[in-house]
């Protein structure tokens, strides 16, 4: 049998069903199988992919395998295109030393920002004026995003960009 033909749900005999959810169409990709009853496997499913139980709660089952598998095939092809690892969103960051030295955007997120004065955008906008490279540039805007949010700051953090480009 091909992986596309793939039964994905089964009835057994002794009234039990069986569900597959597969991550990608290719026999090699990832499967999760569930066995039970309907409301067993409804519960392997709600946790196994970590559903809130009362964001479901209304869904058939039918419905639940197809959320299911949208996510399980979003979850590989990021894995397999982009290469990408899932990191458990309690996880702690990620400490310092293990990025590169030269990394603009790890350094900008442990430095902390600078406070601003009674006139924000006139502090931001003197800092952005005082950066004499493209990195530096970067840790600022990484630095301070919300003051970017800012029209005329934005606006001169791009024109600054262009000129250090060309420089």
């Amino acid at each position: 049998m091909k992986a596309d033909q793939a039964e994905l749900v089964s009835s057994y005999a002794d009234g039990t069903i069986g569900v597959t959810i597969k991550y990608g169409k290719s026999y090699e990709d990832t499967w999760a199988v569930f066995r039970g009853t309907v409301a067993q496997v409804r519960a392997l499913i709600i946790d196994y992919f970590g559903f809130e139980s009362k964001g479901v709660t209304g869904l058939s089952l039918s419905d639940l395998v197809v959320n299911a598998t949208n996510l399980a095939h979003g979850k590989g092809n990021i894995a397999a295109i982009l290469d990408a690892r899932i990191i458990p969103s309690d996880a702690p960051p990620s400490a310092p030393e293990s990025a590169p030295a030269d990394d603009p955007w790890a350094a900008a997120s442990a430095s902390q920002p600078e406070q601003k004065t009674e006139n924000g955008s006139a502090w931001i906008l003197g800092e952005i004026e005082k950066q004499s490279t493209l990195d530096d540039l970067k840790k600022l805007w990484a630095a301070n995003q919300a003051m970017f949010a800012d029209a005329a700051v934005m606006a001169a953090y791009k024109a600054r960009g262009r000129a250090l480009k060309s420089a």
